[in-house]
Formats: C-alpha cells, sequence, structure tokens
C-alpha cells in the first residue's frame, strides 16, 4: 500500500532573528517529503463516494461500487455528473 509523505517539522526557534533560515529548511524538507513519492495512489472504492462533483477520479472495485455496470476500473465524473470509465 503507498505510503503518505513523510514530513516532520523542526521546533520553531525561540530568537525571532532564526525564523527566516527555519522556515527555508522546513520548506525545504516539505519540498523533498512531497517529492519522494511521484506515483499517484488511487484507493480502491467498494461504495459510491456520498459527494461527487465535476473532475473527481475514483477507482471502482467493479462489485460493490459499479457505475454503468462498466465493472472495475477508474472513472471521472464529467460535466454531466455522471462517471466515465477511463
Amino acid at each position: 500500500m503507498a505510503q503518505a509523505p513523510r514530513y516532520t517539522p523542526n521546533p520553531v526557534p525561540s530568537n525571532p532573528e532564526d525564523l527566516p533560515r527555519y522556515i527555508f529548511e522546513e520548506l525545504t524538507k516539505l519540498q523533498g517529503a512531497l517529492q519522494e513519492n511521484a506515483t499517484t495512489f488511487i484507493e480502491v472504492k467498494n461504495v459510491e463516494p456520498s459527494k461527487k462533483k465535476q473532475g473527481d477520479i475514483v477507482y471502482a472495485d467493479g462489485s460493490d461500487f459499479n457505475p454503468g455496470s462498466a465493472g472495475e476500473g477508474i472513472y471521472f465524473v464529467n460535466a454531466a455528473g455522471n462517471y466515465t470509465k477511463l
């Protein structure tokens, strides 16, 4: 299973003069954490999401959640609010 990027902030410095360097270092750490996992993970859903909007992307399991009876796969919600299999 895919893991979320890992980021643990350092303690905030007590001296206000150290804040610019602290912020720069923390932003650099965040950038590294976000670049660790270049693969996008889409969780398999076995229930239709309670709210959907245009542009949503879901991975339907094809049994309990089977949009349009098209089977397991990745779907997006089009402008009409319908699931379209990719």
